[in-house]
């Protein structure tokens, strides 16, 4: 029997978190967006997830549908640590790594092929663009938008709502 979740967006990334949900047995039962923003509460005991790539959009979004329950998805081909910690509406795409130790904080987007190494901390509403690698130790703070093949270094903090630029190397 499939299991049932709501996809709050329409775009590009909607198209690869449907993918993602049915590889797990899930069923896309509806869609909302920014032209039919009122998500009802009657399906409220539907999982929702945040089909936007903007860190600042989903922020919003998450505050507005506060009182639905929030459900993660991890990719059959993700390859992620025991001891990781991953939080509510996140998403870990196909070939994600993330090593023992790491945080992942609330309806953060861990795309394609990202690396996120031991120890590191990624916090809320992060978005991860396909490629990136995030070293050992270092802290991305939240709203953050790293652009695909993006490398940070180990110890390295970000801060919020930053906007990291494609294939750069942010070093301590």
């Amino acid at each position: 029997m499939e299991k049932s979740l709501l996809l709050y967006g329409k775009g590009g990334h909607s198209v690869v978190l449907q993918d993602c949900a049915k590889r797990l047995g899930y069923s896309v039962v509806g869609f909302f967006d920014e032209q039919h923003p009122y998500v009802p509460t009657y399906l409220s005991t539907i999982p929702l997830l945040i089909a936007i790539g903007a860190p600042s959009i989903r922020k919003r979004v998450a505050e507005h549908c506060y009182a639905h329950s929030f459900m993660s998805l991890i990719h059959p081909s993700a390859t992620v640590a025991e001891n990781v910690e991953i939080g509510e509406g996140s998403v870990v795409l196909a070939g994600a790594v993330i090593q023992p130790g790491a945080k992942i904080g609330k309806h953060v987007i861990i795309n394609a092929n990202v690396t996120i190494d031991h120890d590191a901390i990624v916090k809320d509403y992060v978005t991860t663009y396909p490629g990136v690698y995030i070293g050992a130790g270092a802290t991305v703070e939240d709203g953050v938008l790293i652009h695909s093949n993006a490398v940070i270094m180990r110890r390295v903090s970000i801060a919020s709502f930053a906007e990291i630029e494609p294939a750069s190397v942010l070093k301590a």
